[in-house]
């Protein structure tokens, strides 16, 4: 697969190492601000660790209304405040803020990439969780805002993450919402299986080892039917640290996915 937005971002090499014209290594946070906490299995810590976040991203607006660095990360922090949450409305609430915030984002810094992503991120949250009508309507959207950030910065392995993943979802889209993108779109976006193997590889080749990484694989070889290589990455996801409090919901379903026949 083909991607001539690379061509663009590696024809600007000062955007590969320089985060929104700043001296510094894209990706990293503000002298002022520090990532969220690590996800350990206790909702309480966790809860109350996204807090005193909120709180010392809240305190840098409150100086700096536009600070890029401090709205991109309330957005990641409000993606993770909706992982938390039971309810569909209360999860689908929290990632409207996520919505709010990484929009604002780019408006403070179209040229970073964490805002394109985290519109993304928000924005398929939300789809995962909504009609197929909403889901259809937002497909595009998301597909547009990942590949620029990967435009931005191509060596971050997290876009590759969600653009594969799309590709997979849109690759195995339900016959409704094929049939309501031909209605209100002509068609559905394009998106293939071998296309999602390929940037979820691209992905943990970048550095992406993770929980959610090493399920999507899984995912995606088990839509390939290709159940020893979705086996395989599925036990790296067991093996795999907890970061976000869907680490430990993916593992439970990885153990029930196992005990299916195929996987014997």
């Amino acid at each position: 697969m083909k991607y001539r937005f690379f061509i663009l971002a590696l024809a600007i090499p000062a955007s590969l190492f320089l985060f929104f014209g700043g001296p510094t290594v894209l990706w990293a946070a503000d002298a002022n601000i520090s990532e969220l906490p690590a996800y350990t299995g206790d909702i309480t810590s966790y809860s109350s660790g996204l807090d005193k976040k909120q709180e010392e991203y809240d305190a840098v607006l409150d100086r700096e209304p536009d600070n890029y660095d401090a709205l991109w990360r309330l957005s990641q922090l409000y993606v993770a405040r909706g992982m938390l949450e039971k309810s569909k409305k209360n999860k689908k609430k929290q990632w409207r803020k996520a919505e709010h915030y990484a929009r604002r984002a780019i408006e403070s810094n179209s040229e970073g990439a964490c805002g394109h992503l985290y519109v993304a991120i928000s924005v398929g949250k939300i789809s995962r969780i909504s009609s197929a009508g909403e889901k259809v309507e937002n497909a595009k959207e998301i597909k547009k805002e990942t590949q620029k950030a990967i435009e931005l910065d191509p060596s971050y392995h997290k876009p590759y993450l969600t653009l594969g993943t799309w590709h997979r979802n849109i690759a195995d889209a339900s016959s409704l919402e094929k049939q309501l993108a031909k209605i209100f779109f002509g068609a559905m976006p394009e998106g293939t299986l071998e296309d999602s193997l390929e940037l979820l590889l691209k992905s943990i080749e970048l550095g992406g080892a993770s929980v959610r990484n090493y399920y999507e694989l899984g995912l995606t070889y088990e839509a390939m039917k290709d159940y020893e290589a979705a086996k395989r990455e599925y036990k790296k996801a067991l093996s795999a640290p907890l970061f976000f409090p869907e680490d430990a919901e993916i593992k439970e379903k990885i153990k029930k996915t196992l005990r299916k026949s195929r996987y014997k």
